[in-house]
């Protein structure tokens, strides 16, 4: 058992919005940075872990997007930028009130789907990135999963990621 399985967040009840309709996709601003849980597991090593997963692949919503889209603590969304996609855990905010604005830990989940492009000062843009967020049945990866998946890692190019077992937490070594 670790010290830390999900990260705290606040316990809240499905908001009932009487005057927003539900939606399926809302368009919002993405930021990304550190968090205190995320950067706790990456010094203790275990980012191969569940607990990892839980602590970074998360994305931290306001109560009132998280009732528009109908998704509760914990349910996976599907996070779209014009740089990619990724599967993460709706969780609600400590942060909140920020309506119309997520966050996603820094980490492989949001490297996914932020820019690659440095614009000369050697880091990629973190924040204020448009993004969709919606509903989705996908699940969530572990870190080696996401890198197979994402990038192609530890799986030769004629084969369906999709299909294929999970690598697990244990370290993954790619003979040559």
């Amino acid at each position: 058992m670790t010290y830390v399985n999900k990260p705290v967040v606040p316990r809240v009840v499905k908001l009932e919005e009487p005057n927003a309709t539900k939606r399926d996709k809302l368009t919002m601003m993405l930021n990304t940075g550190s968090d205190i849980y995320q950067g706790a597991c990456k010094k203790r090593g275990s980012t191969l872990k569940e607990e990892y997963k839980n602590v970074s692949g998360v994305c931290y919503m306001d109560p009132a997007d998280m009732a528009k889209l109908g998704v509760t603590n914990w349910d996976p969304v599907l996070v779209k930028t014009d740089f990619g996609e990724v599967v993460v855990s709706a969780a609600h905010s400590r942060d909140a009130p920020h309506e119309g604005t997520v966050f996603i830990p820094k980490g492989p989940w949001a490297n996914t789907i932020v820019s690659h492009d440095t614009y000369c000062c050697s880091d990629p843009t973190y924040k204020g990135i448009p993004c969709t967020v919606e509903r989705t049945d996908k699940k969530v990866l572990l870190m080696a999963d996401l890198m197979r998946s994402v990038y192609r890692k530890y799986v030769d190019d004629d084969v369906d990621v999709d299909e294929l077992e999970s690598l697990g937490e244990y370290p993954v070594y790619k003979k040559l």
